[in-house]
């Protein structure tokens, strides 16, 4: 049972498309592989350091755009299967407002801040 208009499925699928392209960007201006630390000029540890950071805040950024296509291809495969907008846990419609915000929500308000109370965090 979707409660959605077609308006606004297609609103989401737009906006799903969207963040893909974006998340598919953002990867591709950080692929560029570098060289091992210990291969770089070693300068002083500061440089070494910062760059240390550098490479972990970017393979963080990685990983999070990396989870993110992951979150839309399944909000697809459940547009496609047509369980898009209902929530998982208590199969109630998700409000077109929370999607707007959250495309690839899989739970209510309700039942998300739920789990996030009993796991500590999103998923």
């Amino acid at each position: 049972m979707n409660a959605l208009t077609s308006a606004q499925f297609a609103t989401l699928a737009a906006m799903l498309d969207v963040e893909e392209a974006r998340a598919r960007a953002a990867l591709g201006t950080g692929a560029t592989p570098r060289a091992p630390l210990e291969r770089q000029d070693p300068g002083d540890k500061t440089d070494v350091a910062d760059r240390e950071i550098g490479q972990r805040q970017a393979d963080a950024m990685r990983e999070h755009y990396r989870v993110e296509l992951e979150d839309i291809a399944a909000a697809r495969g459940r547009m496609t299967l047509g369980s898009y907008a209902i929530c998982r846990e208590c199969e109630e419609p998700i409000p077109f407002e929370r999607l707007q915000a959250y495309p690839t929500a899989k739970r209510c308000t309700a039942c998300q801040r739920e789990h996030e109370q009993k796991r500590g965090g999103r998923s």
